[in-house]
């Protein structure tokens, strides 16, 4: 929240602190190879948020003027305006811009965003810094969807605390370390959750409780600490010693603070384990240079200089701009925005957030007809939250003209060709498991498996072996010497854990096992499942006498910079020879042996699909099969090209199969 600089409370050196925030997110979503710390703005607008909400609550409870109906329509004159207009600026723009699934995942979060859940929505998709987060244009509502739900339950608790006369001070403190250490002890399990769950945040809003109170109701603290220091310091004992001896330590704490910010900033980035510990650097930083008071000295010369000032005040609508400009520049060019585009949104961003404060907030927030005012906003908000359900569930209103484009290049047809194919996925392929003779190929992967079991069962001769097919896919496995379990670190990946532990441990299919193929994305590099070799290890020791294949990953995109081939498609008009052309993987002369996860001990063949199919330099490399492109995100292989590949591989490369031990497993069956 803003405060009014009329307020006589109102501390601009806050709103410098506001506005190194709102700078630090936004330059840090601009340039994060170069600001790559600049997303701990979001913890400094925590700790301040909740220092400003809980002063006004503690002295309004203390004095008995507290009222649940002027708080929140404050609350909603503050919030509501500026978010109104981005969320319909973002839905028509996305109108223009967006494919279908696109439009309706930005309605969902357009709703999302009007009920204040953004964290919870986007915690169920995936990460913050998932490959896909620069094409969701409302992706930093979520820190203002836990600012909100703290907003709700914050002043209520205090409320019947202060009923039930329960210490408000020791409250806040047993919450904020609760939180802290769920927070602490979460990151390690669930980053994810840890992340977005306000249980795990909301500590770093209590801490600017605490300082709340104890600027309200212990003033006295600093002031003994100070006749200590003058005590300590100097041999006279008089008011002056005092007074200097208290400027003395808020510079220190102010000092402090900025060093732990800066540190923050420098030190930390999105490869560390975040928020966690490490979000503790610039949570308490805030809360010393808070503590510090508005006369500190940097807080007087640097925070309270009229420029920081003025973007502090700024600072809500320039964080709601920002983000929705970068993502749809990034969104509209299928690439990264090129620096001075983004140095020209950043721009127009500020522009818009000035405009935004001058012409709507300040007089929707201030003057007459308040309770109009807040009925027409919490309508308006509710009819938005509608529009984006809608939108959803529409599936993003598949009939519009960009959609239509996008559709002549890769067409329905093809699609469904795609879609009948990867609906043949089974588990099993064959007699039944406890009464079939047959030799088992067992096909063992990640999110590849699915595709890569349907074209691979395409060509393996199911005359003479029958297929198993298992992925570990957000499985959390465990091996021992009686089992290998599968844990569904999610219920939505249930149906592959369950599966994969069924068959992975099933005594015919091991003792039938003749060969066991490995589908996984980046086998030697990937940190993600690093068990998926010891799996096979493990098979080794109950049947020594299976072959092990390993097969290498086809040509892929930089997913930080294209999420989609089918996208790169639409944007640039283009079929699917420019996902090859912007494929910047397997990187060339890479030595696999000398790879992280290089599986020394096991003796496997490696089945080199680019080298079998063409060149690395991409001369003659296939991009598509009956109109299906061979990806259509960054880097899964379509189950139709898949089936292609192995197909023309097989018909060609005999040899060097044969050579492999591969061929054996194959068949000469007819296209699907």
């Amino acid at each position: 929240m803003s405060v009014n600089p009329s307020h006589a409370n109102y501390r601009p050196d806050i709103d410098g602190l506001r506005a190194i925030a709102v700078l630090s997110v936004v330059l840090f979503h601009g340039f994060p190879q170069l600001f790559k710390g600049g997303f701990i703005g979001v913890d400094v607008f925590f700790v301040l948020s909740g220092y400003l909400i809980s002063r006004i609550i503690f002295e309004q409870l203390n004095q008995g003027t507290f009222n649940f109906l002027d708080f929140y329509a404050r609350r909603i004159k503050r919030i509501f305006p500026a978010l109104l207009i981005v969320l319909v600026a973002a839905y028509i723009a996305g109108w223009f811009t967006l494919l279908a699934d696109e439009y309706g995942q930005l309605g969902q979060h357009i709703a999302a965003g009007a009920a204040f859940i953004s964290n919870f929505v986007l915690w169920s998709e995936a990460g913050y810094f998932d490959n896909s987060a620069h094409t969701k244009p409302l992706l930093h509502l979520w820190s203002l969807g836990i600012e909100e739900q703290f907003y709700i339950v914050w002043p209520l608790l205090l409320w019947v605390a202060s009923k039930l006369r329960v210490s408000l001070f020791a409250l806040t403190l047993i919450l904020t370390a609760v939180s802290l250490y769920l927070n602490i002890t979460g990151i390690k399990s669930d980053a994810v959750a840890t992340f977005y769950s306000p249980q795990t945040r909301v500590w770093e809003l209590l801490v600017g409780s605490c300082l709340a109170w104890c600027s309200l109701y212990k003033k006295e603290g600093l002031a003994n600490v100070a006749m200590w220091f003058g005590k300590w310091g100097t041999r006279d004992r008089t008011t002056v010693d005092q007074v200097r001896a208290l400027a003395r330590i808020a510079n220190v704490l102010s000092c402090i603070g900025f060093i732990l910010l800066l540190y923050g900033l420098i030190r930390i980035n999105r490869d560390l384990q975040f928020p966690g510990k490490w979000a503790l650097i610039p949570v308490m930083g805030t809360a010393l240079i808070v503590a510090a008071g508005p006369l500190a000295w940097l807080n007087t010369k640097i925070l309270s200089n009229r420029v920081l000032v003025w973007f502090g005040l700024i600072s809500y609508p320039l964080y709601l701009w920002h983000w929705p400009l970068l993502s749809f520049a990034w969104v509209v060019e299928a690439s990264p925005p090129s620096i001075a585009t983004r140095i020209g949104l950043i721009a127009l961003s500020i522009t818009l957030a000035w405009l935004t404060y001058r012409l709507i907030e300040r007089p929707i927030r201030f003057g007459k007809h308040g309770g109009l005012k807040v009925s027409l906003l919490v309508v308006s908000m509710f009819v938005l939250g509608g529009v984006g359900l809608k939108t959803f569930d529409e599936r993003g209103f598949p009939f519009r003209q960009n959609v239509q484009l996008a559709d002549a290049l890769y067409t329905a047809e093809a699609h469904t060709i795609e879609a009948n194919l990867v609906a043949s996925y089974r588990n099993y392929v064959g007699g039944e498991p406890s009464q079939s003779s047959k030799p088992v190929v067992l096909i063992v992967g990640d999110s590849y498996n699915p595709n890569w079991s349907v074209g691979l069962s395409t060509v393996i001769d199911v005359k003479q072996y029958d297929i198993v097919s298992v992925s570990y896919l957000g499985c959390k496995v465990n091996i021992t010497a009686e089992k290998i379990t599968a844990i569904a670190r999610e219920p939505k990946f249930e149906g592959y854990c369950k599966p994969f532990e069924l068959w992975i441990n099933d005594a015919s299919v091991i003792r039938r096992l003749a060969a066991v193929m490995l589908v996984s994305y980046r086998p030697f590099e990937y940190d993600v499942n690093p068990f998926r070799f010891d799996v096979i290890r493990e098979l080794k020791k109950k049947n020594n006498d299976f072959d092990v294949f390993v097969f290498g990953n086809y040509f892929q995109l930089d997913s930080e910079k294209y999420s989609s081939c089918e996208k790169l498609m639409y944007r640039t008009g283009r079929e699917a020879e420019v996902c090859l052309e912007f494929a910047d993987y397997p990187k060339k002369q890479t030595n696999q042996e000398g790879l992280l996860f290089y599986p020394h001990d096991l003796k496997f063949s490696y089945v080199d699909l680019i080298g079998l199919t063409c060149r690395e330099d991409k001369t003659g490399c296939p991009t598509q099969a009956q109109g299906v492109p061979f990806i259509s995100d960054s880097h899964h292989l379509n189950a139709t090209f898949i089936a292609k590949l192995m197909r023309d591989i097989q018909t060609t490369q005999s040899i060097k199969l044969d050579a492999l031990g591969l061929q054996k497993y194959l068949g000469y069956r007819s296209s699907p």
